[in-house]
């Protein structure tokens, strides 16, 4: 399989144009920073300047080198930098034809234009993200379900986020190695909490009120042994990462698609969580100290991978599920 530059839409290998934008995908110099389309003769883009065809890391002696070390405890990501990436991940969505007949239809399509997104056959939890896809228990009512996919679409968003940082930083582009770092990064028991707070928070904004819950980023805490003291900046961290998903998320989540949703809630006659949301936070860190501190917490997991050959072992199984 092989990714259209322009919308992100997995196609065959031997497909010349994207089976859902229609644009050709071979032979076009689309620059991977940036999108724009650069004549076939250039090498760097015409409009940023960077390489159009970078790198990419398939070994992991090259990955956990001295000098990438040093770019990923020296890195910075600037605003307009990040606003790039958020732009390039939700351009997607101008490419989208949302036209599902039922809430849960177009949530599950808005979600297939960033993942692929599909019933999982085992298990008891409603959803999970993994392996760059979206799992969701189609056992469940369509209320349910909604709800589920929205907060498994923001664990793939920030892992998205994650691997465009790193391939930024280090000036490469990205590849299965690449993604089984950040893979591994997510699931670092504090960016757990960061991963678990944002999801909540996205999904929350988009079902009703009464049926809102903070659970998977509570049993975290608790598994963890933490106080609301020790996690102050990772709630304030999951919740910047959640109010820019939100921001984009809500052009086709729209105030109709959101009414519909709260419809098939009453309609499911789903028991309300009768919880006080106490997580709840509005507070958010500047673009430039969130990012910091994010890519600060990339760089401490590096480091303690960085001569750790047992756990490149973890790594390379990780990174073998993303080449299957």
């Amino acid at each position: 399989m092989k990714n259209c530059e322009v919308c992100g839409t997995l196609n065959l290998k031997e497909n010349n144009y994207c089976t859902h934008c229609g644009c050709r995908i071979i032979d076009e110099n689309i620059c991977p920073y940036c999108g724009r389309k650069n004549p076939d003769s250039a090498s760097t883009c015409i409009n940023c300047g960077k390489d159009i065809f970078p790198i990419a890391i398939d070994n992991f002696d090259v990955f956990f080198s001295e000098h990438n070390r040093s770019l990923i405890l020296n890195a910075k990501i600037t605003n307009s930098q990040y606003i790039n990436i958020l732009n390039r991940i939700f351009g997607k969505l101008d490419y989208a034809e949302i036209n599902g007949k039922t809430p849960k239809e177009k949530v599950l399509q808005i979600a297939n234009v960033f993942a692929p997104t599909i019933p999982k056959s085992s298990g008891v939890v409603h959803g999970e993200y993994g392996i760059n896809v979206i799992f969701y228990d189609d056992r469940l009512d369509d209320s349910l379900q909604i709800s589920t996919i929205i907060h498994e679409l923001a664990h793939f968003l920030l892992f998205d986020v994650s691997v465009n940082f790193l391939c930024e930083i280090l000036d490469v582009k990205e590849s299965s190695l690449i993604k089984s770092f950040i893979e591994y990064f997510l699931t670092v028991p504090e960016i757990e909490i960061i991963n678990e707070y944002c999801a909540h928070t996205v999904e929350n904004r988009f079902i009703p009120l009464e049926f809102q819950n903070f659970r998977s980023f509570e049993k975290c805490v608790m598994d963890m042994g933490l106080g609301m003291e020790d996690i102050e900046d990772f709630i304030i961290l999951g919740n910047s990462y959640a109010n820019d998903f939100i921001h984009f998320l809500e052009r086709p989540i729209n105030e109709k698609l959101r009414q519909s949703i709260k419809l098939q809630f009453k309609r499911d006659f789903i028991d309300s969580k009768k919880e006080i949301v106490s997580y709840a936070d509005s507070r958010l860190f500047p673009i430039e100290e969130k990012n910091r501190l994010f890519i600060g917490l990339m760089a401490y997991s590096f480091e303690s991978l960085y001569a750790n050959e047992e756990a490149r072992f973890e790594l390379e199984h990780i990174r073998i599920k993303f080449e299957d």
